[in-house]
């Protein structure tokens, strides 16, 4: 049930296209997306009761509905944060719980970084901070190890002299996919996603993943706004989560983490619980990335029965 959908103005020629969906009479939780460049969609309500759960959905700069499209323009994470701040001010939410998976888990935390004393408490899954490694672990594919035949595939389009690390190989794509002929960025931009798309469920069929990408109109935005942040460190300072966990050490923050992950790999939700301290509880369940992953799905469900109400 959605109490009230639209498009945000948050400035700068961007509008946000937002739903406050559920039990209007409950305490709000504000959902992060993942990405960059993904959006959110129904599957993103499958964690929720709408009886008993309010949450407040958008999708963030150059993202499904919002508008435009795939832009880069004045799209960074401090504007993330700073819309996500607008909207809530927008619908008038005192406080809110703050939840999200992978991207979305380092929003959430960059969220509550900057305004700890509007969030009651998170829940992250898929966990991913922003450091150095985390972005290399993909983009110099250590997951080769697991998933020789597609890594193959993704490198064999990126020349040797352009293989020196992950960022080279990721400047390499970004500048294909960037090209005035369409199809070489049309190309480019389906390869890098299709890379990123095979390490996020144990429940993995390659011909279905590639028709799902070949057909998804969110693509182009996945590649484009993955590239234009991870080139740019995410537009944060190095550590900015671990040099600031001090400001949200008292927030209650629930985490769990497939340990089968292969895109955000399953050490960081355990680097990040000894530098968060007591009000961090860690759950690995036999999952991949994906949310939707059987065990995964209880998980999280259950956290948001029992503690996002």
């Amino acid at each position: 049930m959605i109490n009230k959908s639209g498009h945000l103005d948050v400035g700068d020629g961007h509008k946000l296209y937002f739903e406050d969906w559920g039990n209007a009479e409950a305490t709000p939780i504000l959902s992060f997306h993942g990405g960059p460049g993904s959006n959110f969609s129904d599957s993103h309500k499958g964690h929720f009761d709408p009886n008993i759960h309010r949450v407040i959905f958008f999708d963030q700069r150059g993202c499904g509905q919002s508008t435009p499209f795939a832009s880069t323009d004045s799209n960074t994470t401090e504007y993330t944060i700073s819309d996500a701040e607008k909207l809530r001010e927008y619908l008038q939410i005192p406080r809110w719980h703050v939840v999200g998976g992978s991207w979305g888990s380092a929003l959430t935390l960059m969220y509550a970084i900057a305004h700890p004393d509007r969030v009651i408490s998170m829940m992250i899954w898929g966990v991913y901070t922003m450091r150095q490694f985390e972005d290399d672990w993909v983009n110099e594919g250590y997951p080769r190890h697991f998933f020789p035949k597609e890594w193959a595939r993704f490198i064999s389009l990126v020349p040797e002299a352009n293989r020196t690390d992950g960022n080279t190989v990721m400047q390499y794509y970004a500048d294909q996919m960037r090209e005035d002929d369409a199809e070489t960025a049309e190309k480019y931009a389906y390869e890098w996603t299709l890379w990123e798309s095979v390490l996020l469920s144990i429940d993995y069929d390659p011909n279905e993943l590639e028709q799902e990408i070949m057909d998804d109109p969110k693509t182009l935005a996945i590649a484009l706004l993955e590239t234009h942040y991870f080139l740019n460190g995410c537009f944060v300072a190095p550590n900015y989560i671990y040099n600031n966990i001090d400001k949200i050490k008292d927030i209650p923050c629930r985490a769990v983490q497939g340990r089968f992950d292969m895109c955000t790999p399953p050490e960081t939700a355990l680097v990040l619980a000894e530098a968060y301290g007591e009000k961090y509880e860690l759950q690995y369940v036999n999952s991949g990335h994906n949310r939707a992953d059987p065990e995964m799905k209880t998980a999280l469900s259950l956290i948001a029965k029992t503690h996002l109400v």
